[in-house]
């Protein structure tokens, strides 16, 4: 389905070798640095696409989105983006002042974070093949050793065998004319969609009860299985729901175009158990890592329909230390500037030897340590992820995936979605066909605070359509309100430069006149221009930023998965508990896919006085669907 193409040549691993023992650290790393702009390939659905992420990714610069040049015409030579910082991880691109060209724009010296190529085409092809259906394609040996006929099969020579009904399975048996040999083929989807599976009867209980926040342990006891059991149906369901969505997803979507989207992303965090391998436990092993990580799941929804596209476990489960160790030895990467390497992505410091659990806005040096690699060979494999890598391969996935002509994105303050959005989608904001919007609440009001600061916004909209004798609903007060605040509240703020004048993010986020009830205050905000829109036309755009689709599907996953619940007051009142959370995030991963496939196309709610699901009403299928239409691919 998906394959990298670039990869780093024979010739220059030998000089690596070379080098690394020649060559200090700062001279290794200044000679490699030149994969900072080198373009990697990934093959996707018979495409190439190339994958090259180190730019200006402030939309409001001259230089955005525009690849490295040097300017040979300019005293000096300068190149359109420089490197400063020290020899650490925190190496940043500034743009240079050069103005070589005749093109309008003025150039910010703005900081970019410079990224792995390598690394994000790495995890885009990891959630493209996460996400893949692989048909299974047993070897069959049909014939005997000494028989004629043994470069023959039952698929393309039919006449050359005997069909001897089927197995208990319902599998297709063939008999070799030769040699006589019999032999099973496996059955197809329609034959036996059970297949393997000891005890297909409890699969709707099983879908329910996962669905329903019942913990593992439960499970077993009513199904009557055992833990091994319940992961396997786990496995068996989630390439169930895959198989579902290449049909009634991936199909529809790419025959239908919408005129425009509005969609909602956002990141959450829940707390994964670290959990050391059998062995390696006891009072005898000194070295211990932190015993919860936060862990990022990264999620799009569309703001209407609330049809969730895509949801996002940034872990890597499938990686081991050694796998690290290896491109260590030969690629030479704890030598290299972490936008060079292949590793790039993974979070080396979650598993400093602490006894401090990690907050979810921790930022450390992320370089490789041999040391904490060493620890980790006691702990299940898998690695945490740089957030911004799984949302630039989540963006990049959706921008595939999806055919509109105007698209609208609403997220919260996140840098890590902020960087993704803005080099993902860097044509569509130079061509005016994406636009990204900031929606951020005050948290930190109660329940009750919140209500009662709901009401009296509305009270306040209310006042204000009486006297302006405005005639009107509230939806339609509120986006007249929201004009007027803008003209003397300006979300740009303009640079003189040449005798033109240029907008620029002001960071200046203007109250929306009608929160929700359960927001209190809610603060709107637009990060790439729309300068040019009249105050009536970017008042009717901001009044539908908000986060309701993404934050009703994060409470869903905390009322329905249980090893995504939140943590648990222990019974000592000493601190929160994390018991029900599970320790692979493989696992989360497959009931998140679970769970968006259920509430996309078996769960409904009213809209305009009918029940319809969001599949329905963003209008790729016209049902609704069941858990059993799922399980037996009807």
């Amino acid at each position: 389905m998906s394959n990298l193409v670039y990869r780093v040549s024979n010739d220059e691993i030998e000089q690596r070798q070379k080098d690394y023992t020649d060559l200090d650290i700062v001279t290794f790393a200044e000679k490699y640095r030149g994969g900072l702009f080198k373009t990697t390939n990934i093959e996707y659905y018979s495409n190439t696409y190339g994958i090259q992420m180190n730019f200006c990714d402030n939309p409001f610069c001259k230089n955005y989105g525009k690849p490295q040049v040097k300017y040979n015409n300019v005293k000096n030579k300068p190149s359109r983006y420089k490197l400063q910082g020290v020899m650490d991880y925190y190496k940043t691109l500034i743009c240079n002042g050069v103005y070589a060209d005749n093109e309008n724009g003025i150039v910010l010296n703005s900081t970019t974070s410079p990224l792995s190529n390598w690394s994000i085409a790495e995890e885009i092809k990891r959630l493209i093949d996460i996400n893949t259906v692989i048909a299974i394609e047993p070897e069959y040996i049909f014939h005997k050793d000494n028989c004629l006929n043994t470069k023959l099969n039952p698929f393309d020579n039919r006449g050359d065998f005997y069909a001897r009904g089927k197995s208990s399975s319902n599998s297709q048996k063939y008999q070799c004319k030769v040699c006589k040999k019999i032999n099973n083929v496996l059955p197809t989807q329609r034959e036996c969609f059970t297949y393997n599976q000891n005890k297909n009867d409890i699969l709707p209980i099983f879908t329910r009860l996962l669905l329903n926040k019942t913990p593992v342990r439960r499970t077993c006891e009513i199904l009557d299985i055992s833990p091994q059991t319940y992961y396997n149906k786990l496995e068996w369901l989630y390439r169930k729901c895959l198989e579902f969505l290449e049909r009634y997803e991936g199909e529809a979507l790419k025959e239908k175009e919408f005129k425009s989207l509005w969609l909602n992303t956002d990141k959450l965090v829940y707390h994964l158990n670290n959990i050391r391998r059998k062995g390696c436990g006891g009072k005898e092993y000194g070295h211990t890592e932190k015993l919860v990580f936060p862990t990022g799941v990264i999620a799009t929804s569309d703001m209407f329909s609330r049809y969730i596209f895509r949801v996002d476990v940034a872990f890597e489960w499938q990686v081991t230390v050694k796998d690290i160790e290896r491109d260590i030895e030969i690629l030479k990467e704890n030598h290299l500037y972490n936008f060079t390497q292949r590793n790039a992505k993974y979070r080396y410091s979650f598993y400093d030897l602490s006894k401090k659990e990690p907050t979810a806005d921790t930022v450390e040096d992320d370089k490789i340590d041999i040391t904490k690699l060493l620890n980790r060979k006691d702990y299940l494999n898998g690695f945490h992820f740089n957030a911004t890598y799984t949302a630039i391969a989540h963006y990049w996935a959706l921008k595939q995936n999806i055919n509109v002509q105007r698209l609208y994105y609403v997220s919260d303050k996140d840098s890590s979605l902020m960087i993704a959005l803005m080099r993902v989608y860097k044509d569509e904001i130079e061509n005016n066909t994406m636009d990204c919007f900031l929606c951020q609440v005050d948290k930190k009001m109660s329940k009750k605070e919140a209500y009662v600061s709901s009401n009296m916004a509305k009270n306040e909209l209310q006042e204000w359509k009486d006297t302006h004798f405005f005639e009107g609903n509230l939806k339609e007060t509120a986006i007249k309100k929201l004009a007027e605040d803008l003209s003397y509240h300006s979300l740009y703020k303009y640079v003189d430069f040449n005798g033109k004048s240029y907008p620029i993010h002001a960071n200046n986020p203007i109250e929306h006149p009608y929160p929700f009830k359960d927001e209190g205050a809610r603060y709107v905000d637009c990060v790439t221009d729309l300068s040019y829109l009249s105050n009536d036309e970017l008042a009717d755009l901001l009044y539908n930023v908000n986060s309701r689709s993404i934050n009703t599907f994060f409470n869903q996953i905390r009322r329905r998965l249980s090893i995504l619940e939140r943590p648990l007051v222990s019974s000592r009142g000493e601190g929160k508990s994390y018991i029900y959370a599970n320790f692979n995030p493989m696992y989360a991963q497959y009931s998140l896919t679970i769970l968006r496939t259920f509430l996309n196309f078996c769960e409904t709610y009213k809209y305009k006085g009918e029940n319809v699901t969001p599949a329905q009403r963003l209008g790729i299928t016209n049902k609704k669907f069941k858990i059993e239409d799922i399980i037996y691919f009807v």
